[in-house]
């Protein structure tokens, strides 16, 4: 479904992809792990066409991504869904009103119809008492459920998750990884930047250790998790487990 061919990205002078490929198929979950800064978070947004790349290619079902093409770039991201670390909701917006704009303005759907979906993705996530409640006043681990039904209610792809639980108060994470334990059990494409270890070997189906702006390893959380092959994993490993 994605495919990465030796794409690189630089800041200046420093690379913060370098040479990077990779293959996620259809129904994977794969965590991305590493150190802050090791490029995980850029990846994710050169994958969405967030950040252009400086060199190689991103696919999507084989379709080669131009940057420069808006119209493209547009198409991409209503057929993959991007989960923020810091929700990016709209303030202006009610729950409910946060949920249906992108149905409605770039899927085309009725306004009745996108209602009707969005009230079943929140009465999944718990939220279905905060239609016309504003983002202001919600809990963190309430932001980031909406942010996730938001995504969902595009009936996206693939959904990529940028260290969705890394600004939520510790009490607030578990709320949130439940909702996404939810989705992979129901077999939905998923790439996720995490800090969470034990949700990664819970979950994913692969798990990519990233360091300075290169894989390190990739494999299964048994894997990687068990039986790591290179120093570098196993340092971070036995700082972070």
């Amino acid at each position: 479904m994605i495919k990465l061919q030796n794409i690189s990205k630089k800041y200046s002078d420093s690379f913060a992809l370098k040479d990077i490929s990779l293959e996620i198929i259809k129904n994977e979950v794969v965590c991305i792990i590493g150190p802050s800064g090791s490029g995980k978070s850029t990846l994710l947004r050169c994958i969405n066409g967030l950040e252009s790349i400086d060199s190689g290619a991103v696919y999507f079902h084989d379709r080669k991504l131009d940057y420069q093409n808006e119209n493209q770039l547009n198409t991409l991201r209503s057929k993959m869904g991007f989960v923020f670390q810091h929700f990016n909701l709209f303030p202006h917006l009610s729950v409910i009103d946060n949920i249906i704009l992108g149905p409605i303005e770039v899927l085309g759907i009725g306004k009745e119809e996108a209602i009707k979906e969005g009230e079943k993705l929140l009465k999944r996530v718990g939220l279905y008492d905060k239609t016309t409640t504003f983002p202001s006043l919600l809990s963190g681990g309430e932001k980031q459920r909406l942010a996730i039904v938001r995504a969902l209610n595009m009936k996206p792809e693939a959904l990529l998750f940028d260290e969705p639980t890394s600004a939520l108060d510790p009490e607030m994470v578990k709320e949130v990884l439940e909702v996404m334990k939810e989705l992979a059990l129901q077999k939905l494409t998923m790439v996720i930047v995490t800090h969470e270890m034990n949700f990664a070997k819970e979950v994913a189906s692969r798990v990519i250790f990233m360091d300075q702006g290169k894989i390190i390893e990739d494999g299964t959380p048994k894997q990687v998790f068990n039986h790591p092959k290179s120093p570098r994993l196993k340092g971070f490993l036995d700082k972070v487990l």
